[in-house]
């Protein structure tokens, strides 16, 4: 699903830049914009940095590099994340290496991208570790290669073992502040099974999202559609028993819940929405089987699909004293 990258600005000085060179950063950028998440300080000193130094790159090599930027920039609100960072009082526009590296290690990020100069001065300062990237090497990388694979449609979670599929999880809501489920059939029957795959992602954020975790951030929204056959209100009083009071008593969020009016049926599959993927999720919620394992399910990367989420996100709310 998604990747995590920091990148060193000095990766992106001008003298560093050959055709080869290009190919390998144009390659990083266009990455992160597809399914990737830049993480910056809150302060935009990297950020800042590393536009300088995009900019500067000569045409020749620099041309395509500072559209893809301007992509990135443009969808901020979802390809970049911005972390508050302390290093003990250092002047950190002056130290924008040992920045880069600190927001990596906080923030368990997969990568760390750097220049060669930069790779021997960690080498040398003994802060050699896993996941730190040659822009050099960039297209060989394991991290672009992975970037690569989780792009791609992740095949039946059932065949899958449970610690891949809780992975693929945290990769796409690790770094957001609220998520969002879709789901237009809720509450017209036993909405047990559906908490229980709720509660499971739920439970993946709070253990390792980096702001619902760390700092008790999120808010939760569930989104479903008024019941044909039903009463609406039987079908908000089971939701709100159900499923919203217990989640409620389970975890330290908001849970909101909304049911729509949908007289076009315009609200058929199932998502997760978070500030940086959009998840469809092929059979909906209902993830376990009675011994406990996943059902027949597929989670595929849609990042396309956020206008019609917002289509249904917009619907009107059902009439709770309507009677029909």
């Amino acid at each position: 699903m998604l990747v995590s990258a920091v990148l060193d600005p000095s990766a992106f000085d001008s003298n560093c830049f050959d055709d080869l060179y290009r190919v390998h950063a144009e390659d990083l950028l266009e990455g992160l914009e597809k399914n990737g998440v830049l993480i910056v300080d809150l302060k935009n000193i990297l950020e800042d940095n590393l536009a300088e130094r995009i900019y500067s790159v000569p045409t020749q090599y620099g041309q395509l590099l500072r559209i893809y930027f301007e992509e990135l920039l443009k969808n901020r609100n979802t390809r970049i994340v911005e972390i508050a960072v302390s290093l003990n009082g250092s002047r950190l526009s002056s130290n924008l290496l040992d920045l880069a590296y600190h927001l990596k290690t906080n923030t368990d990020a997969d990568a760390l991208i750097v220049s060669d100069a930069s790779l021997e001065k960690l080498t040398s300062d003994q802060k050699k570790e896993e996941g730190i990237v040659l822009l050099s090497e960039y297209r060989n990388s394991d991290f672009e290669k992975d970037r690569r694979g989780y792009e791609k449609q992740f095949g039946p979670i059932d065949t899958r073992p449970k610690s891949e599929v809780a992975d693929l999880i945290i990769r796409s809501i690790r770094f957001t502040k609220c998520l969002k489920f879709y789901d237009p059939y809720i509450g017209r029957n036993n909405t047990d099974d559906f908490r229980e795959g709720i509660a499971y992602i739920l439970s993946l954020w709070y253990e390792h999202g980096f702001f619902a975790s760390q700092q008790g951030i999120g808010s939760v929204e569930i989104f479903t559609c008024k019941d044909r056959q039903g009463s609406i209100r039987g079908q908000y009083q089971r939701i709100h028993q159900n499923l919203i009071t217990p989640l409620k008593q389970q975890f330290p969020w908001t849970v909101d819940f909304f049911i729509k009016e949908d007289s076009n049926r315009i609200f058929h599959a199932r998502y997760i929405e978070t500030e940086h993927a959009i998840i469809r999720v092929d059979r909906g919620f209902d993830l376990f089987n009675r011994n406990g394992e996943f059902k027949r399910n597929f989670f595929t990367l849609n990042m396309g699909e956020s206008s019609h989420l917002r289509e249904c996100r917009e619907l009107p709310d059902a009439n709770l004293d309507s009677t029909s």
